[in-house]
């Protein structure tokens, strides 16, 4: 038994029993089920946001891969985030039709036709699905495709059709008079014309989304004395501080405006406290974590010591909502819990009812039971007991990683992330709160999706939401790379400062010790960033702790990028060092995978980070949806691509890697008998002597898309000026870097 202990490892979770409340339903509004702003509000997740949401559901969906539209295998969240793109539609409205339609978001193993009609696109409830008429709607990709393209053609051909509802009109539907308040719910009972239905989208759209504050929150209305508990997307109001103060510490609390509470319905009142025994009749109970344990008779609850005076006079309806646990007899031991440092082995364990959780960290034992010391005992003095799960953080807890920046909250034993600072302020959350563990402890607790503070959508600039439309138009035909590349019109072309003619669509100079833009054209445009998306990578990699000096190991299933040109073996080891000589001078994406493996088990899931990261400096046009840009929604501007690339070569490491000319390395492990590798910087401007400059730090990039792009900074020779210049949208691949020359020469002779 002792050696059980010793060496017992656990990955379960523990949950101290919850209560069991009854909820007062808040009462279903035919007439506005949800609004504009919320179902075209294509932002509201991004591609790790979903892929987390679809984890913590733990369905079928979450690990599937599916073919796309264009035969492409994509993670089933990527084909969500991209059709929510395409059509500028929340990616948020399609998860909920995934579920309401076929269950496929908490699903374990649906049948087949509950994929291939994933949304019920095209299907009515007296069709016949095998109809070969219907058969261009069936498949899931092709159906989440369709779900947000037939709202984006709503609201374009709304007041065309006679027949299609609108708000502010008068319908009769089942029965009911409706007269919808926005055009989003106009367009549900479009297709869906009956109230039921709607109702049912209504009920997941408001669990899943539209209440913020995780399980165990514990709020109160600003100027107002009451205290909630929100559980399961209900708030249960505390009837008196006892009720509280046994349970909670009133440090926790957090204080929010009335309209945020107002959102969540009300659920039972708490009332009684936590531990106090409740006489009803000729029945005892111990109030054990708002579960009712019955004592087998008086006699028993003699034996433990309780005072009469101490009881607690109970009705029938008084103790309705609790659930009975297990009965108390005279056998039972620690019916309170105790916390108990095991003599035997030093380990901390919650002992209760003959059964040890164990406490792989001190701080949970703090954080999950403040009212409770801990005791010394021998494993012998405890008599019979057996081996629990291991206990982890209780929902509601504030925990950061002592060798990392980032903060989470926990919630049903996952960890949440903050998305950002701001996030952790507007959700008015303490910094004083926060429990500093070691990475061990937070490794046990999976994680869940990030958690951002409630806000509305932010405006869209019309020329991101064209950018992102054309280039997310995969129907368009090409003939060469240039008519392939995204271009400003011309009338919409602006330049700041001498005008330098180019085809390169964008471009910016910039004093780099001032920061001053000294000349551009098109700075505020938003254009796929290609591999210039590596530099950021890279630069929060090391800001979160990657090790230079350790090896990576090769495991294609998990590191083979879209555009994988990097020579490597299954198996074959390779310094984190070389790793990020091949990312930032070769510009290969296969390395940015490994490499992120080091901080994160999966590696897209720092993509979150690199938008934080936007954010904090400000970039409201910038955003990240990989890690090597090889998407085309990863995009920003000239003017914020500065930002962050001046940014990023502060640090020394990354400076140092972006003015190399090449490198050479050996692997570390080699399988394939080709262990050695080497490779010249991307831009030969780098590599060639230059009678007037030199070039410091240099990131190339390239898609068809975004066309060639270049970031530089340029030192002048003669006075040791330094620009930075960044050219984005070069359509001339073949020569892609005479142009940019040529600028570095203009930029010489005028500033």
């Amino acid at each position: 038994m002792k050696n059980s202990i010793v060496f017992f490892c656990v990955i379960l979770c523990f949950f101290l029993t919850q209560p069991v409340f009854g909820r007062q339903a808040i009462p279903f509004t035919p007439n506005n089920i949800i609004s504009d702003k919320s179902i075209q509000d294509a932002n509201s997740m991004n591609r790790a946001d979903i892929r987390g949401f679809l984890r913590q559901h733990n369905g079928f969906l979450s690990s599937f891969i599916a073919t796309d539209k264009d035969g492409k295998r994509r993670h089933i969240a990527d084909i969500i985030y991209n059709a929510s793109k395409k059509h500028q539609i929340n990616p948020k409205y399609l998860l909920v039709k995934l579920e309401k339609e076929q269950s496929l978001i908490t699903m374990k193993n649906p049948e087949q036709k509950r994929l291939d009609w994933a949304t019920g696109y095209g299907i009515c409830d007296a069709c016949s699905k095998s109809d070969p008429a219907l058969q261009k709607h069936k498949g899931i990709a092709t159906q989440i495709d369709s779900a947000a393209a037939i709202i984006r053609w709503y609201y374009d051909n709304m007041h065309k059709k006679a027949w299609i509802k609108k708000a502010g009109k008068t319908y009769t539907i089942d029965n009911t008079t409706v007269i919808p308040a926005t055009n989003a719910t106009a367009f549900l009972y479009t297709y869906t014309p009956h109230i039921q239905g709607n109702k049912n989208f209504w009920k997941l759209w408001n669990k899943w989304f539209d209440q913020v504050y995780p399980n165990g929150s514990l709020l109160r209305a600003e100027n107002d004395g009451t205290i909630y508990l929100i559980k399961d997307t209900v708030k249960h109001p505390f009837e008196n501080t006892t009720a509280f103060t046994t349970r909670f510490d009133k440090k926790d609390i957090i204080s929010v405006p009335k309209t945020e509470l107002s959102i969540y319905e009300t659920g039972s009142s708490i009332s009684l406290p936590n531990y106090a025994i409740l006489q009803q009749g000729a029945a005892f109970y111990l109030l054990d974590n708002d579960i009712l344990r019955p004592f087998a008779n008086r006699e028993t609850v003699r034996l433990f010591g309780f005072n009469p005076l101490e009881f607690i006079q109970v009705t029938k309806e008084d103790i309705a909502p609790y659930a009975l646990g297990k009965k108390i007899t005279t056998a039972t031991k620690h019916i309170s819990g105790e916390l108990i440092r095991l003599t035997d082995d030093n380990g901390l364990y919650y002992s209760k009812d003959a059964t040890l959780y164990p406490i792989i960290d001190s701080a949970i034992a703090t954080a999950n039971f403040p009212k409770h010391n801990e005791k010394p005992a021998s494993l012998s003095s405890l008599g019979e007991v057996v081996i629990g799960t291991q206990v982890l953080f209780k929902d509601g807890v504030l925990v950061k990683d002592k060798r990392d920046h980032k903060v989470y909250v926990i919630e049903h034993g996952k960890k949440r992330h903050i998305a950002s600072e701001k996030d952790f302020t507007t959700l008015g959350y303490d910094w004083e709160n926060i429990v500093i563990v070691e990475s061990f402890t937070l490794m046990q607790h999976q994680t869940g999706q990030p958690l951002y503070a409630r806000k509305a959508p932010a405006p869209q600039q019309v020329n991101k939401q064209t950018v992102v439309a054309k280039l997310l138009d995969t129907k368009k035909e090409h003939t060469t790379l240039a008519e392939k590349m995204y271009r400003t019109p011309k009338e919409n072309t602006q330049y700041i400062g001498d005008v330098f003619d180019t085809e390169v669509d964008a471009y910016l100079v910039q004093d780099k010790k001032t920061g001053d833009i000294l000349m551009g054209k098109n700075i505020n445009t938003v254009r796929p960033m290609a591999s210039f998306a590596k530099v950021t990578t890279a630069h929060t990699l090391l800001k979160k702790g990657l090790n230079l000096t350790k090896p990576s190991v090769f495991d294609p299933k998990k590191h083979t990028a879209l555009y994988h040109k990097f020579r490597i073996a299954a198996g074959e080891k390779v310094f984190n060092k070389d790793l990020l000589d091949a990312l930032l001078v070769s510009s290969l994406n296969t390395p940015a995978y490994m490499l992120a493996q080091n901080v994160s088990q999966i590696p897209t899931d720092i993509i979150p980070s690199l938008n934080t990261e936007a954010k904090k400096l400000g970039l409201t046009n910038t955003q990240f949806t990989s890690i090597t840009g090889e998407e085309v929604d990863t995009v920003s501007t000239a003017k914020e691509y500065a930002t962050l690339f001046t940014t990023a070569i502060k640090n020394k490491t990354i400076k140092a890697v972006l003015q190399k000319k090449g490198y050479t390395y050996t692997e570390f492990t080699d399988l394939d008998r080709k262990p050695n590798h080497y490779d010249y910087n991307t831009n030969p401007l780098v590599n060639k002597n230059h009678p007037n400059f030199t070039v410091s730090a240099s990131k190339t990039g390239f898609l068809y898309e975004s066309g060639s792009n270049l970031a530089m900074v340029v030192t002048r020779k003669s006075d040791g000026k330094e620009f930075v210049i960044i050219t984005m949208g070069n359509p001339d691949y073949p020569n892609r870097f005479v142009e940019p020359k040529r600028l570095i020469g203009y930029v010489l002779s005028h500033f």
